[in-house]
């Protein structure tokens, strides 16, 4: 089926002129003639049937039409340069590999081990798009993303990374006044503030049910919704969290935290690997994945 689309040297021409208001100056930016930028543009305007500009004192100006055209262009003809350009120094092999992640993983976990991925495969570029601006894998700017859940998205497959071993974990000297500083059982620790993270509140019920203990008095408690900020307020001693262990490595390793209770549980979500199953074979993705599969948790 043929595309109902112009030439690239059409947009590229147009694009140009409308950068510079000037057929003059987008003719020195592409290293052509005035009447070359003058005739592609002309045959463009053919093409749509519309007029894309105006000349207004000696100068072009987009006509509302060209305006909302250029709009629309000039995003795609950034992302073919782009492509391009990346294919040429990458001669087809790894490429760019865009990923989200949530921050608190990123910074916790997933760079501090990057040092090691760029050393086995130097031939893959990561470029972290803006977590903020969620997981539109529709959008042509998003391979893959990290999330926190439980494993279950439409429009997406998700594998497992890390995360589902959980700590309650305190300021040391928060539980001074227990038998070697630690809870003789779970349920001493509903005698001290719990701290929540909104995305799970049901963390602290969860963990003390499967220890048989009755939860119903689990739910209070102060709630922070991103996971640095509840490693914090337990650093700061505002009472015990849970916390995945793979976020606080180092605050236990420093001393900063301490387990409250040894009790392993796991929790019924962690982080996840996630990418559209029409993406799954970009040679990127494929070497990130395995990368990430190697350290994958043992959950069972």
């Amino acid at each position: 089926m043929r595309r109902v689309c112009p030439s690239l040297t059409e947009l590229q021409a147009f694009e140009a002129a409308a950068r510079h208001s000037s057929f003059t100056l987008a003719a020195k930016d592409l290293h052509v003639t005035q009447g070359a930028v003058s005739k592609q543009v002309r045959s463009l305007e053919h093409f749509l049937g519309a007029e894309l500009f105006e000349r207004v004192r000696q100068r072009l100006v987009l006509t509302d039409a060209g305006r909302r055209y250029l709009a629309r262009v000039q995003p795609s003809l950034a992302e073919i340069e782009a492509a391009s350009v990346e294919l040429m120094a990458r001669q087809g092999r790894g490429g760019t590999l865009h990923i989200a992640s949530l921050p608190t993983l990123g910074a916790k976990w997933l760079i501090p081990r990057l040092p090691q991925f760029f050393a086995r495969h130097p031939e893959v570029t990561l470029e972290f798009v803006p977590h903020a601006q969620g997981y539109d894998f529709a959008r042509p700017d998003l391979d893959a993303a990290i999330r926190f859940g439980d494993g279950i998205w439409p429009g997406s497959l998700a594998d497992y990374m890390i995360g589902r071993e959980v700590l309650p974990v305190c300021r040391p000297g928060l539980l001074a006044g227990e038998p070697g500083g630690m809870a003789a059982s779970p349920a001493t620790l509903l005698r001290y503030p719990l701290l929540h993270h909104t995305t799970v509140p049901e963390a602290w019920s969860d963990w003390l049910s499967a220890l048989g203990v009755d939860a119903r008095e689990a739910w209070g408690g102060a709630r922070f919704d991103q996971f640095s900020l509840l490693t914090q307020a337990a650093v700061s001693g505002l009472g015990i969290a849970l916390i995945p262990r793979c976020l606080i490595e180092e605050e236990l390793a420093l001393g900063a935290l301490v387990v409250a209770h040894p009790a392993r549980v796991l929790s019924r979500k962690g982080y996840y690997l996630c990418y559209p199953e029409q993406k799954q074979h970009l040679p990127a993705l494929q070497t990130f994945r395995a990368w990430v599969m190697e350290g994958v948790d043992v959950v069972a």
